[in-house]
């Protein structure tokens, strides 16, 4: 009888073992270097986070929960291992059925993306040199290391878009959406849209930003103003 009530004992504890872990599960995870403005049940910050092997520019997801024992702290790219469980609690409606904590700080890198993150005097762009508005002014590139934008004059016409640094010292520019004032010289503009179709380097060197091609010629620089 004595062997009986134990074994049952034991096939109870087996058998809640094994809801437990097919309650709780690990992931891994990567986590952006900067929260975004997000709308839950309210107004918001969100992290951003990817679940792939390696980050995809333009995959990052909301993350609208909390990470138990995550220390956060802006301007890193994070792996991390995730705990993810089945809350015990009841819940409202509108939450989140799931928990999350974590397991282990797998990287905690800096965002290369943040040292572009200035606005630039354009010194040089494909054959041009020094160029100017048609006011003579400067004309300037300001880039926005955390949202991954960039916004830049090309005489009297402006061009915004996204750019991605996927690994150190590797920029990609997306196409630009400009504004289409007919200028009285075309040259600057049609070049800059040329050029940042073929970015495909950077390097930063005594605050001057070398923009390079696959080969390493560089296509741009630009020099910090700020």
């Amino acid at each position: 009888m004595k062997l009986f009530i134990l074994l049952l004992s034991l096939a109870a504890m087996a058998a809640s073992s094994c809801e437990k872990e097919a309650e709780s599960q690990t992931e891994i995870w990567w986590i952006n270097s900067a929260k975004v403005d997000c709308t839950g049940v309210g107004p918001m910050t969100c992290f951003q986070i990817q679940k792939t092997e390696e980050i995809e520019s333009g995959k990052w997801e909301l993350f609208y929960n909390q990470i138990t024992g995550f220390e956060y702290e802006p301007g890193f790219i994070y792996q991390v291992e995730v705990g993810v469980s089945q809350k015990q609690e009841l819940v409202p409606a509108d939450a989140s059925t799931l928990s999350y904590e974590l397991v282990n700080l797998i990287s905690k890198s800096p965002d290369p993306k943040l040292a572009l993150a200035n606005t630039w005097k354009l010194v040089h762009v494909g054959s041009i040199k020094d160029p100017k508005s048609q006011k003579g002014e400067a004309l300037t590139f300001e880039l926005n290391g955390s949202q991954g934008t960039y916004f830049g004059n090309t005489d009297c016409n402006s061009i915004r878009g996204a750019f991605s640094v996927e690994k150190k010292g590797e920029i990609k520019f997306g196409p630009g959406a400009s504004t289409m004032m007919a200028c009285p010289s075309m040259e600057v503009e049609m070049e800059v849209k040329k050029v940042l179709e073929l970015i495909r380097k950077f390097e930063i060197e005594n605050n001057v930003l070398y923009l390079r091609d696959e080969s390493g010629q560089v296509l741009m620089s630009l020099r910090a103003i700020d």
